[in-house]
């Protein structure tokens, strides 16, 4: 028989014992960046996100595309203007930008497979409505 009522703080307070789940860990074959991009993902998202091997693969690849666009970023911030002056250096300057807009674009296109941007989880009139009321402004009560 149902007991009837409000259940007791007592009984509420039942802690169950176990785990409830772990973080996907990093593959040990990607480098201890890829490593912190990985880890730095899956904090960001629940924890059975990344249930599948599926899915853990793509999340490799988004780690290693990330980390590659970061290498040729860095070299392109090391690039000094006076190179640009020949013909030689601006031919290296656009192969290094070509690069960086390849991998910045396959990494975009991982984290969209993976669902990690805020445009792939919306519906397009469930984007349409978010649009709409954060364009009405603060609330009454917000101010």
């Amino acid at each position: 028989m149902r007991q009837r009522g409000r259940p007791s703080a007592a009984k509420l307070a039942v802690v169950v014992p176990g785990e409830f789940g772990k973080r996907a860990e990093p593959p040990e074959f990607l480098t201890e960046r890829q490593a912190e991009i990985w880890r730095e993902t899956t904090a960001s998202e629940p924890i059975d996100f990344f249930a599948s091997a599926a899915q853990r693969g793509l999340l490799a690849d988004y780690c290693r595309h990330r980390q590659a666009a970061e290498d040729v970023s860095a070299i392109i911030d090391t690039f000094k203007p006076e190179w640009l002056k020949n013909g030689e250096g601006v031919k290296r300057y656009q192969i290094l930008l070509r690069i960086r807009e390849t991998e910045t674009t396959a990494a975009m296109r991982m984290a969209r497979s993976l669902r990690l941007t805020n445009q792939s989880r919306y519906v397009p009139h469930a984007a349409a409505r978010a649009g709409l009321n954060a364009a009405r402004g603060p609330k009454p009560w917000e101010v």
